[in-house]
């Protein structure tokens, strides 16, 4: 069932100045009039107003808040107060309510305390229901009346229309929740029988997408027990017929009930057996618990809406935005979006900005493009309720997510030479990040018959480092929208993007190219680390042959000869082209002694600018050992970017971050030579 809402009665003569408080009647549980839409028929409600029956949990832990017009959707700003206190007493439900102090609220605040608003709500969820059917109610009103003896208080508001016999305010949430449905038994004929509510499986609540208005709530399952006997004793025929009858509607409701939960085949079982028709209840809740642990638990069956036409509307207009400033985007293939955006490829960004001001209501005709840029920003609030709009304008979102795409995607086509050779990792936190260094194991120790094994230990070193963060912010200002610019959608993204990921390689390699120390305290290339060459020479077949022995030769920390092999060959420009002739498969020496040895073939070539002069390293996977580690920050691997509506500027501004850092780990699986 959807929450629905019922009138609550204020009175004015309770504000207490000193707290800004006043007291409420929120319900006395009387009777009213609502339609199930659903079955096409009307009903009577009544909530059953006793501390056993009424949830006041929300009450006792002091989140029933004061809502102005039931607008939940509306964020903070439609809170006018909060309830402090809640008390069910002689058939009544009565509340302080504590009204804010916000100076805009002053008004509502001072009209509240002279009388003149005084229509109250009272929004409510049920979870149980008792049914006495039409022609079971013995007050002469023909439609059933369905009992909440099981309800929970939401929120309480300030209305202009409150709940009456003839309709029912609307609530924003739109998603029903578990409601049970029990049926009384009838005092006269159980013959007589009142149509019920749909059985589980068929829709009887409204689609997500539809006003959740009270008076069109339709009730779930209506569980319809056996007919209770008759209050006075029958005999003979009478006696015969009912018990046959009462045997009928037993067997045919544990039918229905088995065969709607998927277990009926324990329906015969139970009908032969004489069970009631709540024992049968209680072996279909248990065979199902079974069944459900025996699949490896309960899974709940949950509709989501994965996007509507709001959110492909706007992605159609941001595509269109990035297809007029770059034509060759990276989408163009994909047909699908393309085909989407075509509909706005006549438009420059004035004309959208329109498109956004009618599809909030507004009507943009007759205004200037500074009118039509200031509306579509929601710079001007008053401007927007002058031209009818009912909500804000979408554009600011439009334009944030199409600068955030081009961003995004601008990033991840920048060159990073460094992402073969380096680990990437991430970081929880800015805080110094350790990250320990496992070399090879203690030997492994022969185990005499009926020994005993011996604890395994590894030898540490721990290299410390914390991550940077970088960024900038660009505006988007209504002047933009005006001077149709599309630079802030194409070059704009672009820059950034090269600069994020150009703050990545001067970092990583200035680790490479620097003079940085190890937790050791010795440089990162050095000749105790055993991985330097003694003596600079240019890339030959003999310089790698002596690069890759060095390597082989490294010793872990307990002692342990690695047998690291090089699978990078990173140089600078200057070497570009000996590192390309001597890892080819192509390579043809001029005499045998410059026969190049098939394994260079396997080194794979690196080429980065940072790297000066004649320098030139190898380094082995980080998948066999430690190099230098890369870290994003936990849950922002790459840029990202936040927008905020401009207070420096009169638009929108989109931050820019980028959060990064590096650092040596291990100095066994790289060497450097300095070249000649």
């Amino acid at each position: 069932m959807p929450p629905l809402s019922r009138a609550a009665t204020l009175v004015p003569s309770t504000y207490n100045e000193a707290d800004n408080t006043i007291d409420v009647v929120w319900t006395t549980g009387a009777m009213g009039r609502r339609y199930d839409w659903y079955n096409d028929t009307p009903y009577d409600e009544e909530l059953l107003v006793t501390p056993e029956a009424v949830d006041m949990s929300r009450f006792d832990a002091g989140v029933v808040q004061v809502i102005d017009n039931h607008d939940i959707q509306g964020g903070i700003k439609s809170i006018i107060g909060v309830a402090i206190r809640g008390n069910i007493a002689n058939g009544e439900g009565t509340a302080t309510l504590r009204l804010s102090t916000r100076p805009e609220l002053a008004g509502v605040v001072a009209d509240i305390r002279a009388g003149i608003i005084r229509s109250i709500s009272f929004t409510y969820r049920v979870s149980r229901y008792e049914i006495t059917r039409a022609i079971d109610r013995t007050d002469g009103v023909n439609v059933p009346l369905y009992r909440a003896v099981a309800w929970e208080p939401y929120e309480i508001s300030f209305v202009t229309v409150p709940f009456d016999a003839g309709a029912s305010t609307r609530s924003a949430p739109q998603n029903g929740h578990p409601c049970e449905f029990i049926t009384r038994a009838p005092a006269q004929s159980p013959t007589q029988q009142e149509p019920t509510m749909p059985m589980p499986g068929t829709q009887t609540g409204a689609p997500n997408d539809a006003p959740t208005d009270a008076s069109r709530a339709a009730a779930p399952a209506v569980q319809t027990p056996a007919a209770a006997p008759a209050a006075h004793p029958a005999s003979g025929d009478d006696a015969v017929a009912r018990a046959a009858q009462e045997a009928a509607s037993r067997a045919a409701e544990i039918t229905e009930m088995c065969s709607r939960h998927n277990v009926g085949h324990l329906a015969a079982g139970l009908i032969r057996g004489g069970n009631s028709v709540d024992q049968a209840r209680a072996a279909v809740l248990d065979e199902m618990h079974r069944s459900d642990t025996a699949t490896g638990g309960h899974r709940n069956v949950r509709i989501q809406t994965v996007s509507d036409e709001t959110e492909r509307r706007r992605n159609a207009i941001g595509d269109a935005i990035v297809l007029r400033a770059n034509p060759s985007a990276s989408f163009r293939s994909d047909a699908e979006r393309v085909g989407a955006a075509r509909q706005y490829r006549g438009m420059n960004l004035m004309d959208m900005a329109r498109e956004s001001i009618e599809s909030a209501g507004g009507n943009a005709r007759g205004m200037s493009r500074r009118e039509i840029a200031v509306m579509a920003m929601n710079l001007d609030r008053d401007m927007q309720g002058r031209s009818g709009m009912m909500s804000t304008s979408d554009f600011p979102q439009i334009l944030a997510g199409t600068v955030n795409r081009t961003l995004r995607a601008a990033y991840e086509i920048q060159a990073r030479t460094f992402t073969g050779w380096a680990r990437e990792s991430t970081a929880p936190d800015f805080r110094e990040v350790a990250r320990t260094q496992l070399s090879e194991s203690a030997a492994f120790k022969q185990i005499n018959p009926g020994g005993e094994y011996k604890q395994i230990t590894f030898g540490e070193s721990a290299e410390k480092y914390s991550l940077g963060k970088w960024g900038g912010i660009v505006a988007l200002t209504w002047e933009t929208i005006v001077n149709d610019d599309l630079g802030a959608f194409d070059r704009i993204p672009l820059a950034l993007a090269a600069e994020a990921a150009a703050i990545e390689g001067d970092i990583v390699y200035g680790i490479l190219t620097g003079a940085g120390l190890m937790a050791d305290g010795t440089a990162l290339f050095d000749a105790a680390h055993s991985n330097v060459a003694a003596a600079a020479g240019g890339i030959t077949d003999l310089t790698l042959s002596d690069g890759r022995a060095a390597m082989r030769k490294q010793v872990g920390l307990k002692g342990r000869v690695l047998n690291l092999t090089p699978s990078f060959l990173i140089v600078g420009p200057d070497n570009e082209n000996a590192a390309n002739k001597y890892t080819s498969a192509s390579f043809v020496a001029a005499k045998a002694s410059d026969i190049n040895p098939n394994f260079n073939t396997s080194l794979e070539v690196v080429v980065d600018p940072r790297i000066q002069g004649k320098v030139w390293h190898l380094a082995a996977t980080p998948a066999l050992v430690d190099t230098i580690e890369y870290a994003y920050l936990e849950g922002e691997q790459g840029l990202f970017t936040e927008t905020r509506q401009g207070f420096e500027v009169d638009g929108l501004q989109i931050k820019a971050r980028h959060v990064f850092g590096a650092k040596a780990i291990d100095w066994r699986g790289m060497y450097k030579n300095a070249g000649a």
